[in-house]
């Protein structure tokens, strides 16, 4: 079921509820996707679908300044934007019957970060955290974009913008800005992992340049909760084989099951 949503400023978000059928259980978790993504993409459909399986009612949504249904420019994307849309999606499912807490909470990438900001400031009502590929700051991504894409990120900075493309969608094609490295700097989610109290899954691919072991890695010392990191061969950041998906799938499915 989609429809629309709408923040304080008038702007529409699309939002995606599934598993409606398991309300009874009293059981809800939020995912949410990275930059220039949308709620269609595998890294939220397989997570999204094993918390289904293992009885979630699970709200996903296109956040602001993306690829997806909802409003803004892609040029305006920030973390910030992003943890403010999940707020917005989280306050409005408190007025709805299926709201329960405390819930769980997944993010791709840049919705990772957003996701583990949100445990870290709020860690009562979070009880399963599931970041993939996250983002875990500013001072993280740029150390990652040096080593892996120097140049290209050298440019990115130079020219303060960087052409993205939309694969399936072409006419979505636009521009990053480099205000979201910017914005980036304004967190450090390996320091805030420290006050996350919920069960938290860390997953990212053995050949992930963007959310890379090492960023990880800091990210799980970082945190004081009952943890796990699993690593997935063969798989980069946007989990784009059929062995990817269903690796993405099984690992979520089953810690889900095993901690819910």
């Amino acid at each position: 079921m989609k429809f629309n949503i709408y923040n304080q400023q008038n702007q529409k978000l699309e939002i995606a509820i599934d598993g409606l059928e398991n309300a009874a259980y009293g059981k809800l978790a939020f995912v949410q996707h990275g930059l220039s993504g949308h709620k269609g993409q595998i890294m939220v459909r397989k997570p999204l679908q094993a918390f289904v399986d293992n009885g979630f009612v699970v709200v996903s949504f296109d956040s602001r300044h993306s690829f997806g249904a909802s409003d803004g420019r892609l040029e305006l994307a920030t973390l910030t934007s992003f943890i403010e849309d999940l707020h917005t999606v989280v306050n409005w499912a408190k007025k709805e019957s299926f709201y329960h807490e405390p819930f769980a909470l997944s993010g791709h990438s840049l919705g990772g970060g957003s996701v583990l900001k949100y445990a870290a400031d709020y860690p009562q009502q979070v009880n399963l955290l599931v970041p993939v590929s996250a983002m875990v700051g500013g001072k993280y991504f740029i150390r990652s974009r040096l080593l892996n894409e120097n140049e290209i990120y050298q440019q990115w900075k130079k020219n303060g913008k960087i052409y993205r493309e939309n694969k399936n969608h072409p006419e979505l094609n636009g521009w990053l800005s480099f205000d979201v490295v910017k914005d980036m700097l304004r967190y450090d989610l390996v320091r805030a992992a420290a006050k996350i109290k919920s069960k938290t899954l860390l997953i990212t691919g053995d050949q992930d340049i963007s959310s890379t072991l090492y960023n990880n890695h800091k990210l799980y010392e970082s945190l004081q909760c009952s943890k796990q990191l699993v690593i997935l061969k063969t798989c980069g950041h946007l989990y784009e084989t059929k062995q990817n998906a269903q690796d993405l799938y099984q690992t979520v499915f089953e810690w889900v099951k095993e901690n819910v």
